[in-house]
């Protein structure tokens, strides 16, 4: 029985041993799959996990450098950087896209459709770099989260349109785009550093780490001097205003050593604006180094440079000019006058076409490729500024049989403003190819300074060849065609030059527009500088003795006061006599009274102006058939304020014993009296001061 039992107890236990031991596997089965899967995390996805991880609560945001600063040559800066807010987002922490883009666009002034194109993509997203002030004080206030704002340096150039076409810009990215901001872009960017930046699991910034401080980048400082640039600058606009002309540049260089002075372009723009179109596009590429043209008369310096040089001619030798004709095969070439027997130094100062045709005859062609290959055309340079143009001069054995005296007169050769101001060097520096400098010195953030070495010159012509071409260049300005470039004070040297452009639909010259241009230098017993003026198509008056030999007197004479160049020649030694006014006349002054001057004649017949002491020569009758009477002004001479600073035109006025009435912000653009003018001691100078760009929107 109790077998039976026995028996029939273990018959019942059978089923539910069956289940524990099945339970247990399922447990053990269970227990495995964990384990693997734990394994697989820790060990198989781990590091994808802890990426996630840390994409979700953790960034790393590059942090831009500060960009170094562009200084002039004294150390005004014409670009440097200020610290503004970038606003940045991570799209992942923000709930409504939608109503947070049109928000955001609004504050921003930006296209809703692409703040919220951002807001759909993944990762940190910049909505916009280098925010306006107080655009990212408004965004901060209403607290929307996912947003991330940075501090970084904007792009600032503080002059404004002065010198832009040489400092160039930068991009969104504050990328070199243009200029000497493209050119030495890795000097001046710095090196980036990086934020790491945590977030709680609300998504809000409770740590941020600095991972790599940026570096920030070095400045450079230029051979550019601003008053001279914007001299040069004030001078375009006025002689564009005159002359209703397309485009014109002006480069100021000292000859010695290449160094740039000035380099001003029209039309000019404000780098502190964001082009819009292709016309502004358009307006910053820098003229004076990137566009060609055929130069006209003024290359006639080579052709006579050569000729002497290889003693083909003496400047005392008489040319046969024919009548002002000569045939090349079947082409006529005239001269604008007709002249018969020149001297040699008289064909250049006349720039006869003739004169300089039988001279490059003389030379050939060969020789004629050699000298104008030795000047430096036909290739760029060597100036540091991207987009510089090598100019176009063919092999002599690829000329045609008209290409050597077309080429002796300036023709069927194309250069840039920088390469002619280049050869005009090589009479004024006694026969070197200097190689044009922008950049002196680089400047670290520590302070460290890189003096950037001047280029070893070339020898192009002999010394004797340059001193004889100076004295005929000076002739030019004294008696030739460049008389309007006389500068008071300074014995100056130059070439006019006007050339016929190419129609860019018929291919053929044209005869409706032209290029003018002057190229000279002062003093001539010692250049101090070189400057080549061009201006293209301008209206009416084409020639370059009538409309670009103008700008040089008042460019020129401001630029050695700045350069510390005394005067070479006497101005005014004798009192001036001039001419009185009938006392019934003295309404017509409207300078004068103007100026706030008043005159009145005195009961002993004298005219006293304020401001002035004049002394009369003879009675004044006051009636109608009364006659002139004859004045002697004394005093002192008027200083020249025009390019002056406000600032730097009150110290002027302060040294030179007058009281200036200064009239608005910029740059002198007009005075009264005129520079050089009497003036009594104490006297008043009025002076209109106007910025670069606002005189040249007068347009």
């Amino acid at each position: 029985m109790l077998r039976a039992f026995s028996t029939r107890r273990s018959d019942d236990d059978s089923p539910r041993i069956g289940r524990i031991f099945l339970l247990g596997l399922l447990c053990s089965l269970w227990f495995v799959a964990v384990l693997c899967r734990l394994g697989q995390l820790q060990l198989v996805e781990s590091h994808e996990l802890k990426a996630k991880a840390q994409r979700q609560q953790e960034s790393n945001i590059e942090i831009s450098a500060k960009r170094g600063s562009i200084l002039d040559r004294n150390g005004a800066e014409f670009a440097l950087s200020n610290p503004v807010d970038s606003i940045g987002v991570f799209p992942d922490k923000i709930t409504s896209p939608a109503l947070t883009a049109s928000i955001v666009a609004e504050i921003l002034d930006l296209d809703a459709r692409v703040v919220a194109a951002k807001l759909r993509k993944t990762g940190f997203q910049w909505i916009k770099r280098f925010a306006e002030p107080g655009q990212s004080e408004r965004l901060q206030s209403l607290n929307l989260k996912g947003f991330h704002f940075e501090k970084e340096s904007k792009r600032y150039y503080p002059k404004a349109s002065v010198a832009a076409h040489t400092v160039g810009f930068v991009g969104t990215d504050h990328d070199g785009l243009a200029g000497l901001e493209l050119e030495y872009d890795s000097i001046l960017a710095g090196k980036p550093g990086l934020r790491h930046v945590q977030y709680d699991a609300l998504r809000r910034r409770y740590e941020s780490e600095t991972i790599e401080p940026p570096q920030e980048g070095a400045s450079i400082q230029l051979t550019i001097d601003e008053r001279i640039q914007a001299v040069a600058e004030t001078q375009l606009v006025t002689a564009v205003k005159s002359t209703q002309a397309r485009t014109a540049s002006i480069v100021v260089m000292d000859p010695a050593n290449g160094d740039l002075l000035a380099l001003a372009n029209w039309p000019p723009y404000d780098p502190n604006d964001s082009p819009r179109s292709p016309e502004e596009l358009e307006r910053r590429r820098n003229l004076a180094i990137e566009s060609i043209y055929e130069p006209g008369s003024t290359f006639k310096i080579v052709t006579a440079a050569a000729a002497l040089d290889m003693g083909l001619t003496t400047p005392e030798e008489i040319i046969d000019c024919q009548g002002g004709s000569i045939f090349i095969g079947r082409r006529r070439i005239r001269d604008h006058k007709s002249y018969g027997l020149l001297t040699m130094a008289e064909v250049v100062a006349n720039s006869s076409n003739v004169g300089v045709i039988k001279l490059g005859q003389r030379l050939g062609r060969e020789r004629l490729y050699e000298y104008v290959d030795r000047f430096g055309f036909g290739r760029p340079t060597g100036l540091r500024l991207p987009g510089e143009a090598k100019g176009i001069l063919r092999p002599w054995d690829k000329w045609k049989s008209g290409s050597a005296p077309s080429i002796s007169m300036g023709h069927e050769v194309a250069v840039t403003s920088i390469q002619m101001a280049r050869a005009f060097a090589v009479i004024a520096n006694g026969g070197y190819l200097v190689t044009p400098r922008i950049v002196s010195r680089i400047r670290d953030p520590n302070g460290h300074v890189r003096e950037l070495p001047v280029e070893k010159r070339q020898r192009v012509i002999r010394a004797e060849t340059a001193a004889t071409m100076r004295a005929i260049l000076e002739r030019t300005v004294t008696d030739g065609t460049g008389v309007l470039a006389q500068t008071p004070g300074y014995r100056v040297g130059g070439k006019t030059g006007t050339a016929q452009m190419i129609d860019q639909e018929t291919g053929a010259y044209s005869h409706d527009n032209y290029i003018a241009s002057f190229g000279g230098f002062a003093p001539v017993n010692d250049p101090s500088i070189v400057s080549l003026i061009v201006l293209e198509a301008p209206v009416g008056e084409y020639y370059g003795g009538k409309v670009a030999a103008p700008v040089f007197p008042e460019l020129a004479s401001s630029a050695m006061r700045f350069r510390d160049v005394q005067p070479t020649m006497p101005i005014d030694p004798q009192p001036e006599v001039v001419q009185a006014p009938r006392v019934d006349d003295l309404a017509d002054l409207p300078d004068l009274a103007a100026f706030g001057a008043t005159n009145r004649p005195t009961a002993s017949g004298a005219l006293l102006v304020s401001g002035f002491r004049s002394q009369a020569v003879g009675p004044i009758v006051p009636n109608k058939a009364s006659r002139p009477v004859r004045l002697r002004v004394t005093g002192i001479k008027t200083p020249n304020f025009l390019g002056l600073t406000v600032r730097q035109a009150l110290t002027a006025s302060s040294e030179a014993g007058v009281e200036l009435d200064a009239r608005g912000e910029g740059v002198g653009v007009q005075q009264y009296p005129a520079p050089g003018d009497a003036v009594m001691p104490g006297g008043t100078v009025r002076v209109e001061f106007r910025s670069v760009l606002a005189t040249a929107r007068v347009q």
